[in-house]
């Protein structure tokens, strides 16, 4: 458990750490940086796409094709990380998967359990009482069908799904913009403030929600494991 929603998106321990766990969080970490680095990447090529047409429409040619150009460098930046966080989270699913086969009493195995116990709709509410969900339940619903039909593992799936679909989204737009670029300035203009940028803007909200909503169910299970075990452990104390 932590500060970090994407960094501690498993609901690490604070009382208890082993190797496994140890590394799962360093690999959280990297995620967390990579996204950063993503987001960044992806805001910095839009606003650039944006000084291209800007430049354009001032007759600033030479100014914006190398605006153009640095936009979709920036966007193709974006898209390879959004890549490596998917293929980190599906290397923390193939973990979890081997580490339940072979120790399942190790903390992140064990309160797995507790994922089908959870009152989700006071989960909900608690979150949404404090500013902390967004309202209507918008990305909830496939949170909750995913922890409660697969845990953690299916929770990381989820995160891995919504990147990979970003990916293609992105990819696509960038394919779009390249074919765009011959294009009248004021057809460049209209075009570039589609739909298809709120599509994509939509995606990293999607992610950072999702990744909030996991955090905070991840960690109540740690903690409903910590507690069953804290008397335990006081007795051998």
């Amino acid at each position: 458990m932590g500060h970090s929603v994407i960094r501690c998106y498993l609901g690490f321990s604070t009382v208890h750490a082993n190797d496994f766990s140890e590394r799962l969080e360093s690999r959280a970490a990297e995620l967390s940086r990579l996204f950063s680095k993503s987001h960044s990447s992806f805001l910095l090529g839009l606003d650039s796409l944006h000084d291209a047409v800007d430049a354009a429409q001032h007759s600033a040619e030479t100014e914006a094709t190398s605006s153009l150009d640095r936009g979709l460098s920036a966007l193709a930046e974006s898209g390879c990380d959004l890549i490596l966080m998917a293929e980190i989270l599906s290397g923390i699913d193939t973990d979890l998967a081997k580490r339940g086969a072979v120790e399942p009493e190790d903390p992140l195995i064990y309160r797995e359990r507790f994922f089908a116990d959870i009152d989700y709709d006071e989960a909900y509410r608690n979150l949404a009482a404090r500013g902390a969900a967004l309202p209507e339940r918008v990305f909830w619903a496939e949170v909750v069908s995913s922890l409660q039909s697969g845990g953690a593992s299916a929770g990381s799936r989820l995160l891995e799904c919504q990147l990979r679909k970003l990916q293609a989204n992105l990819h696509d737009y960038i394919r779009a913009v390249e074919a765009m670029r011959r294009l009248p300035i004021q057809e460049l203009a209209c075009s570039l403030h589609g739909f298809e940028t709120a599509v994509l803007v939509m995606g990293f909200i999607r992610f950072m929600t999702t990744c909030t909503y996991i955090s905070s169910l991840c960690g109540h299970v740690m903690l409903l494991h910590e507690q069953e075990f804290a008397p335990l452990v006081a007795a051998e104390v």
